[in-house]
């Protein structure tokens, strides 16, 4: 369907939205307003969103980082990293009752909210949340239309573990499996890392070492994963998941996707922005759990996306050409352009896919892209494609006045840094929107 095919009121787009979704409901509402701009330059089998997910996303309630880094504190480096500013103080959270290290957050939230955690989330929402989590066995389903919109920021390691399986829907469980599973990664480390050099194979000492480069690389930007304690549990989780995954071993890129689940279980134990955050006011069994907890929360995730980091990486080969032939479709010209110039689709869109958008947008934004991510589930891997095209359109119309180097440059870094969560659900929405409309012409998802 082509959405440049209705009236200059937007009357028949409206009319025809159930057939449009095809079964499927948005994670969220939608409004409607007429409009009487029309596409000056529409290619036949070609589609132009903007002006439904503008209309999307508006209706959505951005969801709250409970981090309180700002946009403008942020800046991106050449190499795609962050940097950041200095924010007001914090001080560690104290825990609501349970044992040492035991999420917060598992079971009834019992510990109470504060203020600034849901400034920008409407409290119906807010409430959803809590009344789902609060059932004895969750809905997933419904969590996930509820989360695919943003979470809570107290609430988001919960709604994490729960998306990803690590936690079961019977909350009667959560603590008897938490129990087992930080035991299972206790044993892991002196199996694994606490162990000689001389007592590791040529391939360990190999992964060893590109991890140990990696981890001083991973977000520069946020002084918070710079601190030993905090690199020294990025190294075990990266090496320990590349032993126990040989089929691919550690990637480099791999170490960026452990940030989000890191940066989410430890809001629980403090207030206030990451850079103020003080790991060693953390106890060694609090941070056993929090390691433990990322480390098998990443395992969930990539075990959707590991042809992204098998030997020459095809998932990221395969994504990228299905991103190029999805975009020729929705912006012929744009793509002819970039092929005219010499650039290449795998040039800047490589590392889109290997760090899932993660370097070319602040951080705390990426917590709310892992929303969305997460609550796609086994979906994740196919809506990445539409959430790369719509990125990408974000800047067709600038894409198409520059030259070869120009582009390169512009797509290096990409204007993003004051970005806020609007700009984020734009992109989302834009995404859900071109997914919905090539729902049945699916041919430039066949590789």
């Amino acid at each position: 369907m082509n959405l440049e095919q209705r009236d200059s009121g937007g009357v028949k787009w409206g009319e025809n939205v159930k057939s449009f979704l095809k079964g499927r409901s948005f994670p969220g509402t939608i409004k409607l307003s007429r409009s009487n701009r029309t596409s000056a330059n529409s290619q036949a089998g070609s589609i132009d969103s903007t002006d439904a997910a503008e209309a999307f996303a508006k209706s959505r309630s951005p969801s709250q980082d409970s981090l309180g880094v700002s946009p403008s504190s942020q800046d991106i480096t050449d190499s795609g990293h962050l940097t950041s500013s200095s924010n007001p103080s914090s001080t560690p959270k104290a825990s609501a009752g349970g044992s040492a290290g035991l999420p917060l957050s598992v079971g009834t939230p019992s510990s109470p909210v504060r203020p600034s955690a849901y400034r920008s989330m409407s409290d119906t929402r807010v409430k959803k949340f809590d009344k789902l989590l609060g059932e004895q066995v969750v809905d997933l389903d419904l969590l996930r239309e509820l989360a695919w919109s943003g979470t809570p920021g107290d609430l988001r390691p919960l709604c994490w573990q729960l998306l990803l399986g690590y936690l079961p829907p019977n909350r009667d469980r959560r603590e008897q499996i938490l129990a087992r599973k930080r035991r299972e990664y206790r044993d892991m480390v002196p199996e694994y890392y606490d162990i000689a050099n001389n007592d590791r194979s040529e391939e360990e000492m190999g992964a060893l070492r590109q991890v140990s480069v990696d981890v001083p690389r991973t977000a520069p930007g946020v002084a918070f994963f710079h601190e030993a304690p905090v690199q020294k549990c990025l190294e075990r989780i990266l090496y320990i998941w590349g032993i126990r995954h040989p089929a691919s071993g550690y990637v480099q890129g791999i170490n960026d996707l452990v940030t989000p689940f890191l940066a989410a279980l430890l809001s629980q134990h403090f207030d206030g922005p990451m850079e103020l955050w003080d790991i060693e006011t953390l106890s060694e069994e609090t941070m056993y759990a929090v390691e433990a907890d990322a480390y098998w929360m990443l395992c969930k995730m990539l075990d959707g996306i590991q042809d992204h980091y098998t030997n020459a990486q095809p998932g990221i080969q395969r994504t990228v050409f299905k991103l190029k032939e999805l975009c020729r479709r929705i912006d012929e010209p744009m793509c002819q352009h970039m092929e005219t110039e010499g650039l290449e689709f795998l040039q800047f869109s490589f590392r889109w896919v290997n760090c899932l958008l993660l370097r070319e947008i602040p951080f705390q934004l990426g917590l709310r892209l892992w929303d969305t991510y997460l609550a796609e589930g086994p979906g994740m891997k196919e809506f990445l494609i539409y959430a790369l095209a719509a990125f990408l359109l974000t800047w067709e119309k600038e894409l198409k006045q520059m030259d070869f180097q120009e582009m390169v440059l512009f797509l290096q870094k990409l204007p993003t840094t004051e970005w806020d969560e609007k700009d984020i659900e734009m992109v989302l929405s834009r995404a859900y929107m071109l997914r919905a409309s090539f729902n049945d012409a699916r041919s430039h998802l066949q590789s």
